[in-house]
Protein backbone atom coordinates (compact mmCIF):
# COMPACT_ATOMS: atom_id res chain seq x y z
CA UNK A 1 0.00 0.00 0.00
CA UNK A 2 1.28 3.01 -0.69
CA UNK A 3 1.53 6.47 1.65
CA UNK A 4 -1.32 8.41 -0.59
CA UNK A 5 -3.39 4.75 -0.55
CA UNK A 6 -3.15 4.93 2.86
CA UNK A 7 -4.09 8.55 3.62
CA UNK A 8 -7.11 7.82 1.14
CA UNK A 9 -8.32 5.15 2.70
CA UNK A 10 -7.98 6.93 6.39
CA UNK A 11 -9.38 10.05 5.35
CA UNK A 12 -12.97 10.11 6.47
CA UNK A 13 -16.04 10.43 3.43
CA UNK A 14 -18.27 12.99 3.36
CA UNK A 15 -21.51 12.04 2.92
CA UNK A 16 -23.92 14.44 1.44
CA UNK A 17 -27.34 14.67 2.48
CA UNK A 18 -28.57 12.12 5.42
CA UNK A 19 -27.89 8.92 7.04
CA UNK A 20 -29.05 6.68 9.16
CA UNK A 21 -25.75 6.05 12.05
CA UNK A 22 -26.16 4.28 15.67
CA UNK A 23 -26.34 6.43 18.62
CA UNK A 24 -22.85 5.99 19.73
CA UNK A 25 -21.42 7.03 16.39
CA UNK A 26 -19.37 10.21 15.71
CA UNK A 27 -21.55 13.02 14.54
CA UNK A 28 -19.39 15.10 11.45
CA UNK A 29 -18.72 18.53 11.98
CA UNK A 30 -22.27 20.23 10.70
CA UNK A 31 -24.39 17.81 11.22
CA UNK A 32 -27.27 17.33 12.93
CA UNK A 33 -29.63 14.71 14.96
CA UNK A 34 -32.93 15.50 13.00
CA UNK A 35 -34.76 11.83 14.53
CA UNK A 36 -33.38 8.91 16.74
CA UNK A 37 -35.71 5.80 17.02
CA UNK A 38 -35.13 2.20 19.16
CA UNK A 39 -34.08 -0.29 16.84
CA UNK A 40 -31.91 -3.19 16.53
CA UNK A 41 -28.51 -3.88 15.06
CA UNK A 42 -26.87 -1.00 17.08
CA UNK A 43 -25.22 -2.35 20.70
CA UNK A 44 -27.05 0.69 22.12
CA UNK A 45 -30.38 -0.45 20.53
CA UNK A 46 -30.93 3.51 19.44
CA UNK A 47 -30.49 5.11 15.37
CA UNK A 48 -29.74 8.38 14.62
CA UNK A 49 -31.17 9.99 11.97
CA UNK A 50 -28.27 12.42 10.81
CA UNK A 51 -28.31 15.12 8.21
CA UNK A 52 -25.84 17.79 7.07
CA UNK A 53 -27.00 21.82 7.71
CA UNK A 54 -24.39 22.75 4.43
CA UNK A 55 -26.38 25.06 2.81
CA UNK A 56 -29.27 25.06 4.77
CA UNK A 57 -30.71 28.42 7.12
CA UNK A 58 -32.70 26.53 9.71
CA UNK A 59 -33.45 22.70 10.98
CA UNK A 60 -35.70 20.89 13.36
CA UNK A 61 -32.90 18.97 15.55
CA UNK A 62 -33.44 16.42 18.51
CA UNK A 63 -32.26 18.12 21.53
CA UNK A 64 -29.39 15.98 21.75
CA UNK A 65 -27.76 17.06 18.17
CA UNK A 66 -24.90 18.58 18.15
CA UNK A 67 -25.61 22.74 17.15
CA UNK A 68 -23.05 23.94 14.45
CA UNK A 69 -21.17 26.65 14.93
CA UNK A 70 -22.68 29.80 14.26
CA UNK A 71 -25.84 28.11 14.80
CA UNK A 72 -28.66 29.03 17.40
CA UNK A 73 -31.59 27.71 19.06
CA UNK A 74 -34.76 29.58 18.15
CA UNK A 75 -37.62 27.62 19.87
CA UNK A 76 -38.15 24.22 21.31
CA UNK A 77 -41.30 21.63 21.23
CA UNK A 78 -42.58 18.39 22.74
CA UNK A 79 -42.01 15.65 19.82
CA UNK A 80 -42.12 11.38 19.93
CA UNK A 81 -39.48 12.02 17.08
CA UNK A 82 -36.72 12.06 19.06
CA UNK A 83 -36.17 8.72 21.48
CA UNK A 84 -35.01 9.11 24.71
CA UNK A 85 -35.20 12.66 25.03
CA UNK A 86 -39.07 14.04 23.88
CA UNK A 87 -37.90 17.60 22.78
CA UNK A 88 -36.84 18.83 19.48
CA UNK A 89 -35.42 22.16 18.62
CA UNK A 90 -35.73 24.91 15.92
CA UNK A 91 -32.13 26.31 15.05
CA UNK A 92 -31.08 28.57 12.77
CA UNK A 93 -27.98 29.88 11.05
CA UNK A 94 -26.92 33.29 12.17
CA UNK A 95 -24.79 33.68 8.89
CA UNK A 96 -25.79 36.81 7.28
CA UNK A 97 -27.60 38.22 10.68
CA UNK A 98 -26.80 40.66 12.68
CA UNK A 99 -29.72 40.36 15.83
CA UNK A 100 -31.41 37.17 16.65
CA UNK A 101 -34.33 35.72 19.43
CA UNK A 102 -33.08 32.76 20.73
CA UNK A 103 -33.82 30.23 24.09
CA UNK A 104 -31.59 31.28 26.99
CA UNK A 105 -30.36 27.23 26.74
CA UNK A 106 -28.89 28.27 23.09
CA UNK A 107 -25.38 28.73 22.42
CA UNK A 108 -24.42 32.54 21.89
CA UNK A 109 -22.04 32.17 18.33
CA UNK A 110 -18.12 33.53 19.31
CA UNK A 111 -18.33 37.47 18.10
CA UNK A 112 -22.36 37.78 19.90
CA UNK A 113 -23.25 39.43 22.71
CA UNK A 114 -26.88 38.77 25.01
CA UNK A 115 -28.54 42.59 24.48
CA UNK A 116 -31.38 41.42 26.43
CA UNK A 117 -33.78 38.88 28.18
CA UNK A 118 -38.12 38.50 27.56
CA UNK A 119 -40.60 36.35 28.79
CA UNK A 120 -41.16 33.57 26.50
CA UNK A 121 -43.43 30.91 25.72
CA UNK A 122 -41.43 29.33 22.56
CA UNK A 123 -38.95 27.56 24.25
CA UNK A 124 -39.70 23.96 26.26
CA UNK A 125 -38.09 23.93 29.98
CA UNK A 126 -38.18 27.89 30.17
CA UNK A 127 -39.96 30.79 30.14
CA UNK A 128 -36.61 32.93 29.14
CA UNK A 129 -35.65 33.93 26.12
CA UNK A 130 -32.62 36.18 24.74
CA UNK A 131 -32.30 38.84 22.02
CA UNK A 132 -28.38 38.36 20.77
CA UNK A 133 -26.24 40.39 18.16
CA UNK A 134 -23.25 40.69 17.13
CA UNK A 135 -20.81 42.69 19.06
Amino acid sequence: MTAATAQAQAAPQRVAGSANVCSDAAIPADWVITSSYRGSGCATGVWYTIADTSGFNSASVCSQSPIPTGWVITSSYSTSNCTGVGVAYNIGNTAGQSYATVCSYSPVPTGWVVSGSFRSTSCVGTTLGYTIRKA
